[in-house]
């Protein structure tokens, strides 16, 4: 009966034995292929994005590449999306780290690719939450390529019709001739270019000789410009005399100075003048009427 009890006994201790290794072995390798840890000092970071492309909670956090945490909540913060991510403290981000929502696989699952910068200065936590950029999705890119492929279809047609227009104007035999023209217009226009350095070279040696021929004009006759501006001298010193001079007369004339002052300002000589001339009037008036009559004796 001992035997029994024993053989029993040993049978389900080995057969727990193995249910317990079994479970240890199946929960590490759960927590293997999870890539979780027992590590727990973390730190959160609150990043808003403009869009996340369909990213939730428990999708990945690398930096530079390298899984290093998790987003542990997405939520609104007015028209942004918030987004709250769970990272190891071993990670030290700088004041110029950048935020990406990129893939993070081929076709699905998204994540947030962490910079953590270049600068010595770290980054100051009270100024959260920070500003991400939405890097796309793999679909994304297949859609701008769509709306490019649109674009070139559209292009296409309009070049082929600008194509059709130009071979229509090409056909018409005054168009050919206006082309022919204006080229043989363009080709004398450039000949005509091709001669100005020598049409310039002429009128600069024109020029030179020009002012040489003045210069020895003025050498030659230097002697007589001299004279002649001695001359001017000495009309201007008379014409400041005889100035001088009127400027006396005008004086005298306006002090009434002299005959010719008194002449001008006094008016008992313009009543007498006035006196005679009504005399001399009226005896010629009476010689025109009566005659001239003379009595000698």
């Amino acid at each position: 009966m001992d035997e029994n009890t024993n053989a029993i006994f040993t049978t389900e201790f080995k057969v727990g034995l193995t249910i317990i290794i079994s479970t240890l072995i199946l929960i590490l390798g759960i927590i293997w292929g999870k890539e979780f840890t027992l590590h727990t000092n973390k730190y959160q970071v609150q990043v808003v994005f403009d869009k996340v492309g369909g990213m939730v909670p428990g999708d990945p956090v690398t930096v530079n590449g390298v899984k290093e945490g998790k987003i542990v909540q997405i939520d609104w913060k007015n028209r942004q999306v918030l987004c709250t991510l769970e990272i190891d403290d071993r990670i030290k981000l700088y004041e110029d780290a950048t935020f990406t929502v990129v893939s993070a696989e081929l076709l699905a699952g998204m994540k947030v690719e962490i910079d953590p910068g270049r600068s010595q200065k770290g980054i100051n936590m009270s100024l959260q939450p920070f500003k991400g950029v939405y890097g796309g999705r793999i679909v994304d890119v297949g859609m701008v390529i769509g709306d490019l492929a649109t674009d070139m279809s559209r292009l296409s047609f309009r070049l082929d019709s600008t194509i059709d227009m130009v071979n229509t104007l090409l056909k018409k035999e005054t168009l050919q001739k206006d082309l022919q023209q204006s080229l043989s217009n363009f080709n004398q226009i450039t000949t005509d270019f091709k001669s100005l350095p020598v049409r310039f070279e002429h009128s600069f040696n024109s020029l030179d000789s020009t002012l040489d021929h003045v210069n020895g004009i003025l050498a030659s006759s230097g002697n007589d410009v001299n004279k002649t501006m001695v001359n001017l001298n000495s009309i201007s010193t008379r014409l400041d005399t005889v100035a001088n001079s009127l400027q006396v007369v005008m004086t005298k004339l306006e002090n009434q100075d002299g005959t010719l002052g008194k002449m001008v300002f006094d008016t008992t000589l313009y009543n007498y003048m006035n006196r005679t001339l009504l005399s001399i009037d009226s005896l010629a008036k009476e010689v025109k009427q009566d005659g001239l009559k003379l009595d000698f004796f």
